[in-house]
């Protein structure tokens, strides 16, 4: 310690940085405590179809269980013809290849067809119902610039035309055509359909008045099409919206681009600031950042970040109806408790639950349609987040919270001196050079930070992440490069223990500084909402196994004898010694089972892959999550940190053989911990309670397997005496 005194003071002035920052961080995330369920009105309609009860009855029901909203889209084209209304929508060529469509439709179409050209991306709309067209006329011309379309007729048989382009043209892309030998045609088609089909056309009053009568309010969700968007469009929609009381709380935005964008998004600003309206961000379903919508990230930056996350109970949630040996809706409450708990998630847009697929063509399920199911699952949903001091209501959003550059360059400062610590621990440098890293480093932290902020913030954390876990197997390896050659041997077995526990503990504590950096650097707003994201999850993973390879060569060597006086420094003879080992078989073995082990290890990190835990597992994972503020990780608790104690206390028992393998495993369980709090939108506290959890159950486990192996050990060494006498 005395020679690194000033690295290890610059440390802790950055510790008592990051302590300060955390403490901000920490007051942010206790603010964000309320969490809003709005339900989805197409999929609640065709529950209701379904069940014996009217749509109002149960959305009675749900404005009982703390639901205030219930989200409603504008009506489009397409709406209107899944709704099975009075209605004729065909493409321009589509309405030209008809025999009769001269006699079938009004002669003013004709007019217009033989004097006009119609383009084979037009859109064609006839209705014999005078109520359908007046709401499709009014609102497209209300709406939309005059040019885009041209009403055909306005009696008896009433018919509008809107003209189209290519970039409006939808294609089927799902088939192809071959000839006799099998080869391949590819023929141009027309178009199936048109984004003009989902142009916005104004909200249905009879809905709008089915949900407010119900005790429940709208939660608008207005939508056009980009290529028509004009700030008449959103003039005429802000009026509806004070007009017909549904002025959200949040805006969901749907289709590919936030409302306005790009030719009137400043207009909307606008409004969302004066009436303080939060922007949705929708978690994608892999549950990893937001659906990416043109202009999203401007609008909530406008917005100075006033915007909330989002989770839509995803087709495949809705059908984890007596999932996982549970009998109802467990799963799925499972899901969403996650969802507010552990990221961030204020906004729950809920379907009702789905059970046996009806057609797998058409995607037709049965709705479960009785209530106590999800009078019971909101009750236990509510009860849950109560232990976080969570409540349903409107929902909440983080303050703003941003780290000014001078703190995130002392807690830079303070992962540099650690850097260099872990360097000197490995190569014993000289005072020279070692200082010579350090300045360098104090210098490139600041000139980083003001250069490319966005970017440095992410490589200091990565410097972190991978830094201190390696600091901590450095104290692994040289507690037990102590206990084997220079203390003497430990008889009683609770003295093994109890030297595991407290080096588990330490060795957890270096890891554990590594993560409150990682969160700390990383108190960005914008981590916060995953609008940015911390990639170096894997790689922080896989790195210190390799320094750990090179820490444990520098205390124990390769294939040499070590001396109780040695040294511990990564040797150039014991770099070339392992460079030009002979390779055997048994090598090359054991190298792909360990490839393999370690590919599934970092595949399964996150949720974009095949890879996923086992059935039993994740109902392990059930149990312990719901008796548990907050649940461990099995890696840590059952696998890392055991395996770790296991190393401790064979080398207190002056056994070297197993030391690599077991610590090459404990580095999994430091480097996870990081990984714990590298989940940027997940709170501060839950990640600590999740790794303090880890510890104590994994201390208990550690203690076992050590029990297990101690009467392992005396048995073979009863029955080899055994054999001996005999």
């Amino acid at each position: 310690m005395k020679k690194n005194a000033l690295l290890m003071a610059i440390l802790m002035i950055s510790v008592f940085v990051l302590g300060v920052t955390l403490n901000t961080r920490i007051a942010v995330e206790a603010n964000n405590k309320a969490v809003d369920v709005v339900l989805d009105y197409p999929e609640f309609r065709d529950m209701a179809k379904q069940s014996d009860e009217t749509l109002s009855w149960w959305f009675e029901k749900f404005a009982g269980l703390g639901v205030e909203y219930v989200g409603l889209q504008e009506e489009t084209l397409e709406s209107l013809l899944l709704e099975n209304k009075q209605l004729e929508v065909l493409m321009g060529w589509q309405l030209l290849q008809e025999a009769d469509w001269r006699e079938k439709y009004p002669s003013e179409v004709a007019v217009y067809v033989d004097n006009k050209e119609v383009s084979e991306f037009d859109v064609f709309v006839a209705t014999k119902s005078k109520e359908v067209f007046d709401f499709i006329r009014h609102g497209f011309t209300s709406r939309y610039a005059s040019e885009k379309l041209e009403i055909l007729s306005q009696e008896e048989y009433y018919a509008i035309l809107l003209k189209g382009t290519m970039r409006d043209a939808l294609y089927r892309n799902n088939y192809t055509l071959v000839d006799m030998d099998l080869k391949l045609s590819s023929p141009r088609h027309k178009p199936h359909s048109s984004k003009l089909m989902q142009v916005g056309l104004g909200f249905d009053r009879e809905k709008i008045n089915t949900i407010q009568q119900s005790g429940l309010k709208v939660l608008a969700r207005p939508y056009t099409y980009r290529e028509w968007m004009s700030e008449e469009y959103l003039k005429v929609t802000f009026e509806d919206l004070e007009a017909y009381d549904m002025k959200p709380p949040v805006f969901i935005f749907s289709g590919g681009e936030v409302l306005g964008y790009p030719v009137a998004d400043d207009m909307l600003t606008r409004y969302m600031i004066e009436n303080d309206i939060k922007a949705g961000l929708i978690e994608t379903s892999v549950q990893r950042s937001h659906i990416n919508l043109d202009g999203i990230d401007l609008l909530v930056r406008s917005l100075n970040y006033n915007a909330v996350r989002v989770f839509s109970v995803w087709p495949y949630i809705q059908q984890r109806f007596g999932y996982y040996n549970y009998e109802a809706a467990e799963e799925i409450e499972n899901t969403l408790y996650r969802a507010v708990t552990e990221r961030n998630i204020r906004f729950i847009y809920f379907k009702p639950f789905k059970v046996d697929q009806l057609s797998t063509r058409y995607n037709q399920f049965i709705y479960i349609t009785d209530y106590n199911a999800y009078e019971e699952m909101f009750h236990r949903f509510e009860n849950r987040i109560a232990d976080h001091g969570m409540i349903l209501g409107r929902s909440s959003s983080l303050e703003p919270i941003r780290v000014r550059i001078a703190k995130q360059t002392l807690m830079g400062w303070g992962i540099v001196a650690a850097g260099v610590l872990l360097l000197n621990y490995l190569l014993k440098l000289n005072n020279k050079i070692k200082y010579g890293l350090l300045a360098a480093g104090l210098l490139f932290v600041p000139a980083g930070f003001v250069v490319r902020p966005m970017l440095m913030d992410k490589v200091m954390a990565m410097g972190a992440a991978i830094i201190f876990p390696s600091l901590g197997m450095v104290y692994f390896c040289n507690r037990c490069f102590q206990y084997i050659y220079r203390e003497p041997k430990e008889e009683r077995l609770y003295k093994q223990i109890l030297y595991a526990v407290k080096d588990l503990v330490v060795i957890s504590a270096i890891s554990l500084l590594g993560g409150l950096f990682v969160a700390g650097i990383l108190s960005h707003i914008e981590y916060l909402l995953e609008m940015d994201i911390f990639r170096g999850v894997k790689i922080s993973q896989l790195i210190p196994m390799v320094l750990f390879i090179g820490v444990y060569i520098a205390y124990f060597g390769y294939k040499r004898k070590i001396h109780y006086n040695h040294q511990p420094v990564l040797s150039y003879r014991d770099i070339k010694t392992f460079l030009l080992e002979d390779i055997k078989i048994i090598y090359v073995l054991l190298g792909v089972i360990v490839l393999g082990v370690g590919y599934v290890y970092l595949a399964r990190t996150g949720h974009e892959t095949n890879i996923q835990a086992s059935t039993m597992e994740l109902i392990i994972r059930n149990i312990l999550e719901e008796n548990l503020l907050a649940r461990p990780r099995t890696k840590e608790f059952l696998i890392a940190f055991p395996i770790l104690m296991l190393g401790i206390y064979l080398a207190k028992n002056k056994i070297k053989s197993f030391v690599f393998l077991l610590g090459l495993v404990a580095v999994i369980g430091q480097t996870s911990i990081v990984n714990t709090f590298s989940h940027l939108r997940t709170p501060v506290y839950l990640s600590f309670i999740r790794t303090l959890y880890a510890l104590l159950i994994g201390i208990i486990m550690g203690i076992l397997y050590i029990l297990v192996f101690e009467a392992g050990k005396r048995l073979f060494l009863k029955i080899r005496d055994i054999k001996i006498l005999q």
